[in-house]
C-alpha cells in the first residue's frame, strides 16, 4: 500500500504553511483523503502538484486537450503589448498553456535556454499554487515581478493569466548586476549579452501598474467568456450532430 502523507509533511516538501494545504484542497489543486479526522495523502499528489509525474494533471486534462490556445495567445499579445509587459497562461499547476508573450530580450534570453525554461515554468508553478492574500506582485527566480488572475469556467477555476517579467522600481545596479550574472552562469548564457537585455527589462510607472492591476483580472475574465462560448458552441454541435443522427435513422 502506498505511504499516505500526513498534513505536515506536505507543508514540509510542498514549502507551504498550514492553511494553503486546506486552501488548495478546498479549489480543488490538492487531493487527500479523510483517515479518521486528519488529512492524508499520497506521495503522487507531491509530485503531481510539482510537476514530477509525466501524465498529464489530472484537474486539467480536459482544459489542456481543448483550451483554445490560439484565441487565448492573441488576446494575450494584444492586452501585454499595450502595457509593455510579458504574460502566460498556466494551468492551476502552472503548466504553460499559451507560448509566452515577450516583454523584453531578457526574459527571451532565459526562456531560449533550456535550464531557464524550466526555472521560468518553476516560477510560473510557485506563483499558481501560492496562497491568496499574497502581495500583488509576486517575484519570479529571475528577479522580476508578476500579478496573476484565475480565469473560470462555470464558476470553477481552470487556469491563470500570469502578467508580468518588469520591475516596480529600479533596482539597484550592483544588486542585479551579481543577480544576472549568476543568471548567466547558471543556465550557460553569455554574461555581456544578458547584461546588456537586463537594461531593457520594463519598470513600471504607477499608472502602468495601476493598469495591471486593473487590466489583468478583466482580461482573464475575458479569457472566461471564451471558455463559456466555445463551450456553449460546442454543446449545439453535439446537439445538432445527435439530432442528424436520430434524423438519419428515421428516414431508413
Amino acid at each position: 500500500m502506498a505511504e499516505l502523507l500526513t498534513t505536515k509533511q506536505m507543508q514540509e516538501r510542498l514549502k507551504i504553511d498550514r492553511v494553503t494545504v486546506y486552501r488548495m484542497l478546498n479549489d480543488g489543486r490538492l487531493k487527500g483523503r479523510k483517515v479518521g479526522n486528519q488529512w492524508r495523502f499520497p506521495q503522487s499528489e507531491i509530485d503531481r502538484v510539482m510537476g514530477v509525474a509525466s501524465a498529464p494533471e489530472e484537474n486539467n486534462v480536459d482544459v489542456i486537450a481543448d483550451f483554445p490556445s490560439g484565441c487565448i495567445k492573441e488576446v494575450q499579445d494584444i492586452f501585454a503589448g499595450i502595457i509593455g509587459i510579458g504574460a502566460v497562461t498556466v494551468t492551476l499547476q502552472g503548466t504553460p498553456l499559451t507560448e509566452p508573450t515577450y516583454s523584453n530580450p531578457f526574459c527571451k534570453m532565459i526562456l531560449a535556454s533550456e535550464s531557464g525554461r524550466l526555472a521560468c515554468q518553476a516560477s510560473w508553478r510557485e506563483i499558481a499554487l501560492r496562497v491568496t492574500g499574497q502581495p500583488n506582485h509576486q517575484v519570479c527566480h529571475a528577479g522580476l515581478c508578476y500579478k496573476r488572475s484565475a480565469i473560470s469556467e462555470d464558476e470553477s477555476p481552470q487556469a491563470w493569466l500570469i502578467a508580468g517579467q518588469y520591475y516596480l522600481h529600479k533596482p539597484d545596479k550592483g544588486k542585479e548586476a551579481d543577480r544576472v550574472k549568476s543568471l548567466a552562469e547558471k543556465h550557460n548564457i553569455p554574461a555581456d549579452q544578458l547584461q546588456q537585455a537586463a537594461h531593457k527589462i520594463p519598470v513600471l510607472s504607477r499608472r502602468q501598474q495601476d493598469q495591471v492591476q486593473e487590466w489583468t483580472p478583466k482580461v482573464a475574465a475575458t479569457f472566461q467568456s471564451i471558455l463559456c462560448e466555445r463551450s456553449d458552441l460546442m454543446g449545439r454541435l453535439q446537439r445538432i450532430a445527435e439530432l442528424s443522427s436520430i434524423m438519419s435513422t428515421l428516414s431508413k
